[in-house]
């Protein structure tokens, strides 16, 4: 049985609730917006589509007892997922960033440590120099860890997210009674 229903060759994820007011966070409201989602609801909106990313943006629907205006729900998910977005966007842009300039750093103390392994190996020719040598040249080019991390392998999951937020702004939204 699958998990999603389907409605016109479209993946629906179905919400149901008394009231759409059950739809919202009921703590102390988010500063600069008037209505947050839940964060349960949140979570199942985001794992739901990251679930069905390869079949293309799912169909919203949410069920409700109490009729209400539409747009008092496509609203405040839109901005939602909007803001989320920009702020997955700001938050990569500010680790490649930070990967560049700690690559720069990187690059400078491979250049430093090898440069002083050479100098060990003319200096020390004995067992403990050649260890030393050995040390201070791994030491640099684990130097690189973390910008190639931050650069490379940090963007793969990055898409990811940032493609299922994608899939859910472009997400058709109903709101149904029942």
């Amino acid at each position: 049985m699958p998990r999603y229903r389907e409605e016109d060759g479209q993946p629906c994820v179905d919400v149901r609730v008394p009231a759409i007011e059950n739809l919202f966070d009921k703590r102390d409201p988010a500063p600069f917006r008037d209505r947050d989602l839940d964060p349960g609801l949140r979570e199942y909106l985001y794992d739901s589509a990251d679930d069905l990313l390869s079949q293309g943006p799912p169909r919203l629907v949410f069920w409700l007892e109490k009729p209400c205006e539409p747009k008092s729900l496509e609203e405040p998910v839109r901005e939602h997922f909007t803001y989320e977005l920009e702020r997955l966007t700001r938050g990569r842009r500010r680790d490649v960033r930070l990967g560049f300039v700690t690559l720069l750093i990187a690059f400078g103390l491979i250049a430093f440590f090898i440069g002083l392994a050479q100098v060990v190996a003319l200096e020390l020719t004995n067992a403990f120099g050649s260890a030393l040598k050995e040390a201070l040249t791994i030491s640099g080019w684990v130097l690189l860890w973390r910008p190639v991390e931050v650069l490379i392998y940090d963007g793969l999951p990055w898409r990811r997210r940032r493609k299922v937020l994608e899939n859910l702004l472009a997400a058709p939204i109903d709101v149904r009674v029942g």
